[in-house]
């Protein structure tokens, strides 16, 4: 039996649908506690995009704060002593921090499974240290206040960004998902994103068919962090000041359980993960404060649900469903990281 013809084209459309309802919400929905919300919410799942695309490759990332940071920390210092316009200092905010990366890669990339994971712990924890240091430009455990607030005069469009008037900075870290979403979902349906998911798999393999497999994941990895350093120079004006404090190791373990909880088979359950880690922080919100140090043994109870009974994750979950059925009624079974 065919399926309906709109199924073919749901796919598209509903991606689609939910952009222009995003882009839509604050017209009808004017709450600044939670515009602010989906604002972080954005900028967590640019970061959660990096993460996934280099644990595509075999690594675990978590330094993506560390890069997060390095992108704040370059749009105030352009900012503020330099007085670049926002729009030269935003993508040099994410050029620099691509740039560590770069460096970083030709050893961090040498190493496998643990020893990357164990060297990223170290590197964010070096990076915090700069941070940290008051005899460095970056103002030590105070920071950088106030961090002017972006004004983009350009081709006759006039935009001014405001605390009070957090419309500016939602399109924004809307608009850098969207781009970071599209970038990377048409990056695996191509033939380079099949070659990048087949390192993390047999690696090995694929570097004997003449492949600069170390040159792809650097690549990777560079372009994660760019877009990361993107992210930290919209967060920098938001907050207006920038401080070591907030882009711990923490906020990167986050980050990598958000990925593994919503599906490390696909670029949707780094979405879908990061959705879920933002409702679960919301929650904790609503509770007493005496709960909120429980967080970190929720979140590792959840962890182990997951790594028992769903191992692909939350995306996988349907696919996990499909082949119960399937299997319930005879039918060829297929893999369920191939859904």
């Amino acid at each position: 039996m065919k399926s309906p013809r709109w199924q073919k084209y749901l796919p598209i459309l509903l991606p689609i649908l939910v952009i222009i309802f995003m882009f839509a919400l604050p017209t009808f929905f004017k709450s600044p506690r939670y515009i602010s919300l989906l604002f972080q919410l954005f900028l967590g799942i640019v970061l959660a995009m990096g993460v996934y695309s280099v644990w595509s490759v075999g690594f675990i990332n978590a330094a993506q704060p560390a890069f997060y940071g390095l992108g704040a920390y370059t749009v105030s210092l352009l900012l503020m002593r330099s007085h670049l316009p926002f729009w030269l200092a935003f993508p040099l905010a994410g050029i620099i921090p691509g740039l560590v990366a770069l460096l970083f890669g030709f050893v961090g990339l040498k190493l496998k499974g643990a020893y990357f994971l164990f060297l990223t712990i170290a590197l964010n924890e070096f990076i915090l240290w700069l941070f940290k240091n008051p005899k460095t430009i970056f103002g030590g455990m105070l920071g950088l206040y106030p961090v002017p607030q972006p004004e983009i005069h350009i081709f006759g469009i006039n935009i001014v960004f405001s605390p009070s008037q957090l419309a500016p900075y939602y399109y924004a870290a809307l608009l850098l998902a969207v781009i970071t979403c599209l970038f990377y979902f048409k990056l695996y349906s191509s033939r380079l994103g099949r070659v990048l998911e087949c390192i993390g798999k047999t690696e090995d393999l694929l570097a004997n068919t003449g492949i600069s497999v170390f040159t792809q994941k650097q690549i990777v990895f560079s372009v994660s962090c760019f877009f990361a350093g993107l992210a930290g120079a919209l967060w920098a004006p938001y907050i207006m000041i920038v401080t070591p404090s907030q882009f711990n190791l923490w906020q990167g373990i986050t980050i990598v359980l958000g990925v593994l909880v919503g599906g490390i088979f696909s670029p949707l359950g780094a979405i879908i993960g990061t959705v879920f880690m933002a409702v679960l922080n919301l929650v904790f919100t609503y509770l007493p404060t005496q709960t909120q140090q429980y967080q970190p043994m929720v979140l590792g109870f959840i962890l182990v649900l997951v790594l028992l009974f769903m191992p692909t994750g939350i995306f996988g979950l349907s696919g996990i469903i499909r082949n119960k059925i399937k299997e319930l009624t005879g039918k060829k079974v297929t893999p369920a990281e191939n859904k």
